[in-house]
């Protein structure tokens, strides 16, 4: 998802009711029994602290201590396998990263692109799902080639941003956030919209785009992202090589036993999203 942090502004205002709060989630498997799959430090030892901000489908802290969505999940599994209680702490989505360069910090989640920029200053695990673009029409478009002669929008930060500028021009209509463009959308002051696919299903499962339809773009060399989607990972502290192996080596093994494919049905998105291919990062 996030690719810079001038996009990170978009779901600020979710965050205001829950930032700087700090819980521990109690993993069943910590016990004096349970034999980690890997030996590595933490900052606090026998808990994993994450940093977290309110991003569905992929980030959902909620009250009495819970934690849940797609990135939610996958870290609830991973530190199952460490016998590690998770430490939650709830920021604004400019604190992750900062949390976890500042060793405030083990890993921070929320749909975080595998960036070429961030890697100099941060740990980046092996890709855990794709972050693909979807088309939010009334007419059912998932083709670039269908959208010709349309006022279109889409939200600023994402990787096919730039592309869809020179391909549309003056058509393509940018806004800070998917709510100002939900609501343009709704008024049809713009014909069609282009958002992440995850975070369209997830305002749609809110109510909005009401009797709309949210594709997957089909493939179309104008538009680089729609060839090879963003690869996301959890950002996590770049100097402790042995978290970053224990990160990488249980992905992994969720990947080959189908559980983040099943993660991400059991939030409405597509399982194909974690056939990621060969890690890259976005230059």
């Amino acid at each position: 998802m996030i690719r810079s942090f001038k996009r990170i502004v978009r779901w600020a205002f979710l965050c205001s009711s829950l930032a700087g709060g700090s819980v521990l989630l109690g993993a069943p498997q910590a016990l004096a029994d349970c034999k980690p799959a890997h030996s590595f430090e933490t900052l606090t030892p026998g808990v994993l602290s994450v940093a977290a901000w309110v991003f569905p489908p992929y980030s959902i802290p909620g009250p009495g201590n819970q934690l849940s969505g797609v990135d939610g999940e996958i870290i609830k599994r991973i530190a199952a396998r460490e016998c590690l209680d998770i430490k939650l702490t709830v920021v604004d989505p400019a604190a992750v990263v900062q949390s976890v360069i500042a060793r405030r910090a083990d890993v921070g989640i929320g749909d975080w692109y595998r960036t070429a920029e961030r890697s100099k200053v941060l740990g980046l695990t092996a890709p855990l799902y794709l972050d693909v673009m979807g088309i939010i029409s009334s007419e059912g478009y998932s083709k670039i080639s269908e959208l010709k002669g349309q006022r279109i929008g889409t939200v600023q930060g994402y990787l096919w941003v730039d592309d869809l500028k020179k391909a549309f021009g003056d058509n393509l209509v940018l806004y800070p956030n998917p709510v100002a463009m939900a609501q343009d959308l709704a008024a049809k002051r713009i014909a069609l919209g282009i958002d992440s696919f995850a975070v369209g299903v997830a305002s749609q499962q809110k109510g909005a785009y009401r009797g709309m339809s949210i594709k997957v773009s089909e493939p179309d060399p104008r538009v680089k992202a729609t060839l090879e989607p963003g690869q996301t990972s959890f950002p996590h502290t770049k100097a402790n090589t042995a978290l970053s192996v224990a990160l990488n080596e249980n992905i992994q093994a969720l990947h080959a036993s189908g559980e983040i494919a099943e993660i991400l049905g059991s939030f409405g998105l597509d399982k194909q999203a974690a056939n990621v291919g060969a890690p890259r990062l976005v230059e």
